[in-house]
């Protein structure tokens, strides 16, 4: 007979192995997905057509974080409540996607992204909606943690809308600027 030893130390070795080539396949499968689902959503805010997409293929990203994929659901209700013609109808997308939207948020309430989400909403909504109450809470959020954000395609996003924004002060966007 002979010793199991080096077959069990050849098979531990091999998993290391394995785990070391799997798991960063996971890993940028999962950054990939949240760059497809903003790109997917930048798109869906000028065309209808894209904003339907976005609408039908939220929910194939699995490999996403619940509390983001519930955001974005939120975003593509609000998204096409901007692009249909019935007022009824734009109200009750609006108002289901700002559910969704600021479920995600208490869920969640650090996560830099879905505070950004909702001050973008805040900040071009029809005053007529009453939905700008938060938008000092999500810059304060957002301020906080820019400067430790290591999501580059993020943060990129947020600096590009924070410069250009008129809710923000010369002083605000001074942060936004390194």
């Amino acid at each position: 007979m002979y010793d199991q030893a080096p077959i069990k130390y050849v098979m531990k070795k091999l998993g290391k192995l394995l785990l070391i080539l799997i798991v960063p396949l996971f890993i940028n499968a999962k950054d990939t997905d949240i760059i497809k689902l903003r790109d997917l959503y930048y798109k869906a805010s000028t065309n209808r057509a894209q904003a339907e997409v976005f609408f039908n293929t939220i929910s194939s990203f699995s490999a996403i974080d619940k509390s983001l994929i519930e955001g974005y659901k939120g975003m593509s209700f609000m998204i096409k409540a901007n692009f249909d013609f019935n007022p009824y109808y734009k109200l009750s997308y609006f108002v289901k996607g700002k559910g969704f939207l600021d479920d995600a948020i208490t869920g969640d309430p650090e996560n830099i992204e879905l505070r950004f989400l909702r001050f973008c909403v805040q900040t071009n909504a029809p005053g007529f909606l009453g939905y700008s109450g938060k938008i000092t809470e999500d810059k304060i959020v957002i301020k906080k943690y820019y400067p430790t954000l290591e999501d580059v395609d993020l943060k990129k996003r947020i600096k590009d809308y924070m410069i250009n924004s008129k809710s923000c002060s010369k002083e605000e966007k001074l942060i936004f600027s390194k």
